[in-house]
Parts: C-alpha cells; structure tokens; sequence
C-alpha cells in the first residue's frame, strides 16, 4: 500500500480537528449549512455561581418573561427545559471531545421576577474531565420536546472551579418569545 493512498484520510482528519462548527447557528441565525463558532470573547457576559452542596445535582434558579404564559399555553408549550452543556477536555490527547447535555423538565406556571424556577438538574457525567460551561432555557410541549423554542442563547456560566455540579442564580430574565 502507498503512502498516498493515506491522504484523503489524513486531509479529512485534519479538517475535522482544525474546524469547529456548530449547527445551532443554524437556528439562531438562519444560515444554511454549518457556521463556525465564534470564539469566546473576554468580555462575554458569565454568571458567577458556587459549587453545589450536592455533587450529584446542579439547581438553576431563574425566571422567565411574564407575557409568555397566554402564547405559550395557546401552542401546548407547557414545560420548561433546562439543558445544561457539560465541556470535556477529551479522551486521548484532547482530540475526542465528548460534550454532554443534560436535560430537567418542570410545568410552565410561573411567570416574571416575582415566580422564579428552580429547576434540578443531574450532574455532568464523569469521565474525560466534564466540567459545566452554558445553560438555557426552552420552552417545551408534554412529551419534553423543545423544538426551536429556545428563550435566548445560552448562558455562560463560570463556578468557583471546573465542576460537574453548580448552584446558580441567574437574575436576568429569560425573554421567551413565539
């Protein structure tokens, strides 16, 4: 076998080690195909928040927009979902990334500053150092589908250390819209 005969391959592993790109944008932005992230900017917006007093579990304390509740029941959205993105330096060398999301699904009955939502959530999985790195809030139908009905971006969020489980207030609002 030639050594030529290696070259698509090493072309394509290259490629897909050099290029990070994220079909979110897709839905966030509209565009067609896969767009590149952006990386992270110092002055991106992070939400300090203390380890959790329980490691197997991360609570999200926030509230939501106070004129979804009508909208949101008129399109059968009646949950919210909470995923939290779980970062992993990788497997070998850092080369094989295994990002996980965990989800926590609770009834849409509170709205604005006054009613806020703690919502637990489980734990990053261990292995490959997961740490927790966003969050976001959906809207959801009973079947815990969530569709395009994310009530912003995600949220950065910044523990007193790399860890699996954190406790956060968040005391901007989450302006869901439909």
């Amino acid at each position: 076998m030639h050594y030529s005969q290696f070259l698509p391959f090493v072309t394509l592993f290259a490629s897909s080690v050099v290029v990070e790109a994220s079909p979110t944008a897709m839905l966030e932005g509209r565009a067609v195909g896969l767009v590149a992230r952006a990386p992270d900017t110092p002055g991106d917006a992070c939400i300090k928040t203390p380890v959790s007093a329980e490691p197997d579990y991360s609570y999200y304390t926030f509230h939501i927009s106070a004129d979804i509740g009508e909208r949101a029941k008129n399109a059968g959205l009646i949950k919210i979902g909470v995923q939290q993105h779980c970062d992993s330096n990788g497997g070998l060398f850092g080369m094989w990334a295994t990002n996980t999301n965990n989800w926590a699904y609770v009834l849409l009955d509170k709205f604005g500053p006054e009613n806020p939502y703690k919502v637990k959530v489980d734990r990053c999985q261990k292995g490959n150092d997961r740490h927790i790195s966003t969050y976001r809030v959906w809207l959801c139908n009973e079947n815990n589908w969530c569709g395009t009905t994310a009530c912003g971006l995600d949220r950065k969020v910044c523990p007193e250390k790399k860890t699996k489980a954190v406790d956060l207030s968040d005391n901007l609002i989450w302006p869901c819209a439909l």
